[in-house]
């Protein structure tokens, strides 16, 4: 089985047929969806996808030149009328552009968190972009991920954005994962990256904390212990410690491994 990332839009596709071809990860093909051609990468792995396509073939030396073309032609037009852009929408983000491989359509990428109408702009976009133009609006996730800039760069823990080497979908990642993993004291906005949302490492090691919580006693829950009553007051599961409140208000730490003996 196939699996793809649409080089325009990101979207995750399966081809229904296969070919005896051997792809490599990072391979540039081309499918067939809805009697058009569109260009797409070899994902090399099994992912989530968004609708399945028919696979034609992968991208000889010389159609790959042609692909860089088409990249280099579309960052040069986007570049000449990007002020001009900013202008006429000062609310948006612009962040690049590519153009279809048959030549006659541009996509313009922008950043925006609320829905955009267009339509009152129509005669000044036309009079801007000579070619036929599609605007194409991403989130914030995807704003990284398609910067051209965003290759370049590395993060605390020494590694490229995690955004910019998966070609697999980007998972939300909900708030309860900075509870579940005992992160709140340090602050929601520590744990945010460059596109301002959650760490997207944060959902990679979700289902290691959600199991090996089952192994602890659930937050200000009442035990007894040494003739004592505490409330499991929270929780280490790096560490292995649970800490408990005695009636007093002191909080004292214990190793995971005493209180279940």
């Amino acid at each position: 089985m196939l699996y793809l990332q649409d080089w325009l839009t990101l979207k995750v596709l399966k081809a229904k047929n296969t070919s005896k071809l051997k792809l490599k990860s990072g391979d540039k093909v081309v499918y067939e969806k809805d009697w058009q051609k569109f260009i797409a990468t070899n994902i090399g792995y099994e992912c989530e996808v968004d609708y399945e396509v028919n696979f034609l073939y992968k991208l000889n030396e010389k159609q790959l030149e042609k692909f860089y073309q088409l990249n280099k032609k579309a960052l040069t037009i986007f570049e000449n009328i990007k002020q001009d852009l900013k202008v006429v929408f000062p609310q948006l983000s612009f962040i690049t552009a590519k153009m279809t491989y048959s030549w006659d359509t541009i996509y313009l990428f922008f950043y925006s968190e609320d829905r955009v109408d267009f339509r009152p702009y129509l005669w000044e976009l036309r009079n801007l972009i000579w070619m036929k133009f599609f605007l194409y609006q991403v989130w914030a996730r995807d704003r990284i991920r398609i910067d051209p800039r965003s290759k370049d760069i590395c993060w605390d823990c020494g590694h490229k954005l995690c955004c910019t080497k998966s070609m697999c979908k980007i998972e939300s990642v909900p708030t309860s994962t900075i509870h579940l993993q005992n992160l709140q004291t340090q602050g929601i906005d520590n744990q945010k990256w460059v596109c301002w949302k959650l760490k997207c490492c944060l959902k990679y090691e979700e289902d290691i904390y959600t199991q090996e919580l089952k192994n602890y006693p659930d937050l200000w829950t009442e035990l007894e212990k040494e003739g004592k009553k505490y409330i499991v007051a929270g929780v280490n599961v790096l560490s292995r410690y649970i800490f408990l409140k005695d009636e007093d208000g002191f909080i004292t730490k214990h190793d995971l491994d005493d209180y279940s003996n």
